[in-house]
């Protein structure tokens, strides 16, 4: 049997706590362990850069000496470059000019891109899978999905455009009305005032670039289970898959009053509009 140690209270006395103070607690001192894949930013990453940046711009400086610029002759009033082409990153643009209202395709989609693409991180707001490509497995088969749909979509788009489209240089005969198809510009006249105009480069282009990416996003949903942050990896990737594709047609496959040719019958550029009297 063991006895309690300590001052005991008499019988029927309580034993009473009483707080004195209240005591801060010291800091916690944190050891700062570094992580021993880092490097600092200075100097190590910046002296990295500023080498690579020399390398590039002394390659660069040592290719426009051993190769002259591909240009033309000086341009003239009296031959106009045919077909005549924008710079190379901006062919892209002049490509939709092709396909849709010039308004709407020069100033409104990319405009309409640009602020999507700022509201991307409000949209996915999740920190997970942050600094690792695709995020995971899912992410990576979306990204390869979209890749491939879209490249398919678009030029197939193209070529539908090219070899099923109005021909805007025929005019119906009873309304006058540009188009191509029998009857259309008759129907379109009718019952849509300015439908000649409106449906070609309006209402098909919007709805193909509003249909497209929803049945994108919802075939990376049933076929991949994607999330959120999966199925912006796919319309990005296919943003960034049809501005390579459109690029592409644009550089090597449109020749004299835009025509589309395969590669490697395209015409030299040499040739001029022949004026209109």
């Amino acid at each position: 049997m063991t006895t309690p140690r300590g001052p005991q209270p008499f019988p029927g006395q309580e034993k009473r706590l009483r707080l004195l103070a209240f005591v801060r607690q010291d800091s916690v001192v944190r050891v700062d362990k570094r992580v021993e894949d880092t490097a600092m930013t200075w100097p190590h990453l910046l002296v990295i850069e500023f080498i690579a940046a020399m390398i590039w711009s002394l390659g660069l400086f040592a290719i426009s000496a051993l190769f002259n610029a591909p240009l033309q002759d000086h341009s003239t009033i009296d031959c106009t470059p045919n077909p005549s082409k924008a710079p190379w990153y901006l062919l892209n643009l002049q490509e939709l000019l092709l396909h849709m209202d010039k308004g709407l395709a020069g100033v409104i989609v990319p405009t309409v891109w640009l602020t999507f693409m700022a509201f991307i991180p409000y949209i996915d707001s999740s920190r997970d899978g942050i600094g690792h490509w695709f995020t995971n497995e899912v992410g990576k088969k979306c990204a390869i999905f979209s890749a491939v749909f879209t490249t398919a979509a678009v030029f197939g788009l193209i070529f539908v455009d090219v070899f099923i489209k109005i021909d805007r240089s025929v005019k119906d005969p009873v309304t006058g009305a540009v188009t191509g198809w029998p009857g259309y510009g008759t129907f379109a006249t009718q019952y849509f005032p300015g439908g000649s105009e409106l449906i070609p480069n309006y209402i098909i282009p919007i709805g193909v670039m509003l249909v497209l990416p929803v049945i994108l996003v919802q075939l990376c949903i049933r076929l991949f289970g994607a999330g959120t942050r999966e199925w912006m990896i796919a319309i990005f990737t296919g943003f960034v898959a049809s501005y390579l594709v459109l690029t592409v047609v644009g550089t090597s496959m449109r020749g004299p009053g835009m025509d589309l040719y395969a590669p490697w019958a395209l015409p030299e550029t040499h040739q001029c509009f022949e004026p209109t009297h």
